[in-house]
């Protein structure tokens, strides 16, 4: 698989997709960290992450080469919940989005690769 940043093959994607999906750890992960659910648009890699029982203080995220760690830290809560999805492709030169929803954070990595590395840490802090 693709590791530069270079372009990859739609059979990758989709082989990764599916290694997620049928993986009985993202499903642990789902009910003892927070939900992840995957989307992919025109323009983007969409990642929602869902906290489904605790309302959210503050969100850090990281990319480091293919890999994107969510961090989570409760409002009522001292224990960091933290996810980490590793793509088929680097996540040097995509820029990154963090939107703040009702109940949810919407992550876009967008298609479109910057010419520059972007920020490697976005953080978000506040009741969310």
């Amino acid at each position: 698989m693709s590791n530069t940043g270079d372009e990859f093959t739609l059979e990758e994607w989709e082989q990764w997709m599916k290694d997620w999906l049928l993986d009985p750890y993202t499903t642990k992960l789902d009910e003892t960290q927070f939900r992840v659910d995957l989307f992919d648009t025109t323009d983007a890699y969409i990642v929602e992450a869902t906290p489904s029982d605790f309302t959210m203080q503050e969100v850090k995220l990281e990319k480091q080469e293919q890999t994107l760690s969510i961090e989570i830290l409760p409002a009522d809560d001292i224990t960091i919940r933290k996810r980490s999805l590793e793509f088929p492709f680097s996540l040097k030169y995509n820029p990154i989005r963090l939107y703040l929803r009702k109940g949810f954070i919407e992550i876009h990595i967008l298609k479109a690769l910057d010419k520059k590395p972007g920020p490697s840490v976005i953080r978000c802090q506040g009741q969310i």
